[in-house]
């Protein structure tokens, strides 16, 4: 008989909004000292501590609220070789889960829905100019994100994103610097596939991925 003393936990950063896994080996908690996983961003998304190695305590930062949630978990629970969900007490959702890597990998990719099917099911599909120009672009978006690539020159890598009709505006949370993706044309899309990092500035704002001048930086890759 195979027993499991190691298992993996994946949550998404509740700031830059990637997906962090960590290996989990019963043998690495001590009764007196917590242990504390970050994200690459330097969030830290979960603390785990134990007093007996019988009943393990989760505080998750909670991406779909913005609070903190404790939830208790048993030895044989987390190293059963079954996936668990860590829930969100506000809203019920699934914001982490506990288990075999490749079967979190699998819950991580159920969970995640396309951009477009969450859009028809809000009846946002027609409020758009463009929406499949719309969706290409929040998709090249998303990837540049996910890289780490979307942040501003005064340092805050929390950019905020609002979506209009015709193009999406990005505005540093920290010192309001701004700037537009337009999303009408296929020109807007191929502008923006050439865009692998965008760095908003004080500067005044220009469409990013137009001209040689903007918020953005518009490289190409060697």
């Amino acid at each position: 008989m195979l027993i499991t003393t190691t298992t993996a936990v994946a949550l998404r950063c509740p700031e830059c909004g990637k997906i962090k896994y960590h290996s989990l080996s019963v043998f690495s908690f001590s009764a007196k000292k917590a242990l504390r996983i970050t994200c690459s961003c330097g969030t830290l998304l979960l603390v785990i501590s134990t007093r007996d190695r019988k009943a393990f305590y989760f505080q998750v930062e909670c991406l779909m609220c913005e609070g903190k949630h404790l939830l208790e978990f048993f030895l044989r629970e987390i190293w059963s070789g079954k996936v668990l969900s860590l829930m969100c007490d506000e809203t019920d959702l699934e914001v982490g889960f506990i288990g075999p890597r490749d079967q979190v990998k699998k819950c991580i990719s159920n969970q995640e829905r396309s951009l477009q099917e969450m859009a028809d099911d809000l009846g946002y599909t027609d409020y758009f100019a463009n929406p499949e120009i719309m969706y290409e672009i929040l998709d090249c978006l998303h990837k540049i994100a996910e890289d780490g690539k979307l942040s501003c020159q005064c340092g805050n890598q929390q950019v905020d994103v609002e979506i209009f009709a015709d193009r999406i505006e990005l505005r540093c949370a920290g010192c309001g610097s701004f700037g537009v993706i337009r999303a009408e044309t296929r020109h807007d899309v191929e502008a923006v596939k050439k865009i692998w990092e965008i760095v908003l500035s004080p500067s005044s704002a220009n469409t990013i991925g137009i001209g040689k001048e903007g918020p953005g930086r518009r490289r190409s890759k060697k």
